[in-house]
């Protein structure tokens, strides 16, 4: 399951233009992933969006700070979400 994000201030990074992301659900492997590298909090955190969108970290350093907050919620949900019984 991919949620897609609306950027609400687009970005172009060498030359392509990203007006959205797709995010996919986080599962374990990628969270031991990321821990398993010597990054600071900060570093880590854009990693692993950059991992779940499937761009560069590059295009995640570029997001204004309201569309990286959007990711934040969007893996939030993801997190709390449970499949209807």
């Amino acid at each position: 399951m991919k949620e897609h994000i609306k950027l609400a201030f687009p970005i172009t990074i060498d030359g392509h233009e990203y007006t959205n992301l797709s995010m996919r659900r986080p599962k374990v492997r990628d969270r031991l992933m990321i821990d398993r590298n010597d990054l600071h909090e900060s570093e880590s955190e854009i990693h692993y969006f950059s991992h779940l969108c499937e761009v560069s970290p590059d295009v995640i350093e570029e997001l204004d700070w309201s569309d990286f907050v959007q990711l934040r919620e969007k893996l939030q949900l993801f997190l709390a979400s449970r499949p209807n019984a």
